[in-house]
């Protein structure tokens, strides 16, 4: 099934559970590839010129392939996807990636883990999605890993409190930006949400980066490669992803994937960046799989009608 269809068909839990596995993998290894790519530049640089390089890619691929349609006239939605990617790209990103400076990119991926535990509640009172006892227990459960996972980061390498505070601050923008994509892929094709929000956040960073960063770059073989794949790969790709997630399986489920990032994230930070990784981190994974399998519970899905 492609990722792009502009009407949404039905989708299965396992369907969901694999688009949304690999999108949480593919998420948690930007703060890898980010880490790599601070050693050569600023993060607000790294950020903008990898959302301006990915939607000039997006607008080539889209001539190649097959032409990106144009956003049908809605205001509301536009704005919505406008809004979304900012607070996600801009905001979220931003102030993710500046804090990630000062904090492991293990922790940080574990950090955003919470972003369901805010976009899920908001997307039953205001999107009016189901959100049963399944849902409810699933949550609970993978904050409980989550928190067993930090308490025993805190007790075995006290990260920086102020990078810390940045990362919160910038989770509580992820969940919102994923119910303002909810709204946003009602009326409008991923692709096009995707050429709305990848450029624009681009252009908002640049001038920050130039302020703060003075836009200094040394162009070696981590800036450049981090850069790539970042733009394609994590860019491009989840941004698609995520948004196929929110159409098919709302916007609560969609978010409920980031529990998976403590997995992903100090897997690859172990294995890539060659951080420490505590063996409660092993042992906090088991309620966070077990509580995202109570949020797709099939059960779940067919009320949906997802």
């Amino acid at each position: 099934m492609s990722l792009v269809k502009t009407c949404p068909t039905p989708a299965s839990a396992m369907h969901i559970a694999i688009v949304g596995t690999i999108f949480s993998f593919v998420w948690s290894s930007a703060f890898i590839a980010g880490k790599v790519g601070m050693t050569s530049t600023g993060p607000l640089t790294l950020l903008s010129l990898r959302f301006l390089l990915a939607g000039l890619l997006l607008a080539v691929l889209g001539r190649i392939l097959a032409p990106i349609p144009a956003p049908r006239f809605n205001r509301t939605a536009i704005l919505a996807a406008l809004a979304a990617g900012l607070l996600t790209n801009a905001v979220y990103l931003g102030l993710t990636y500046t804090g990630m400076r000062t904090v492991p990119a293990g922790l940080t991926a574990i950090l955003v883990s919470t972003s369901p535990l805010l976009a899920s509640p908001f997307a039953a009172l205001w999107l009016k999605e189901p959100f049963g006892w399944r849902g409810a227990l699933g949550l609970v459960a993978g904050f409980a890993g989550v928190v067993w996972i930090m308490g025993g980061r805190a007790m075995s390498a006290p990260a920086d409190i102020t990078g810390v505070f940045l990362i919160l601050i910038g989770t509580v923008a992820l969940a919102a930006s994923t119910l303002l994509n909810r709204h946003a892929v009602t009326h409008i094709d991923p692709r096009s949400i995707a050429m709305i929000q990848l450029p624009a956040s681009g252009l908002v960073l640049l001038p920050l980066a130039w302020w703060r960063e003075g836009l200094a770059i040394r162009p070696d073989m981590a800036f450049f490669g981090s850069l790539a794949y970042q733009a394609t790969v994590v860019s491009i790709g989840t941004t698609l992803m995520l948004l196929w997630l929110v159409r098919h399986g709302g916007a609560a489920r969609a978010s409920g994937f980031h529990l998976l990032n403590p997995a992903f994230g100090t897997l690859l930070a172990a294995t890539i960046l060659g951080e420490a990784v505590p063996a409660s981190d092993l042992l906090g994974v088991v309620p966070i799989v077990a509580g995202l399998a109570l949020v797709l519970w099939p059960g779940r899905l067919q009320k949906t009608g997802s």
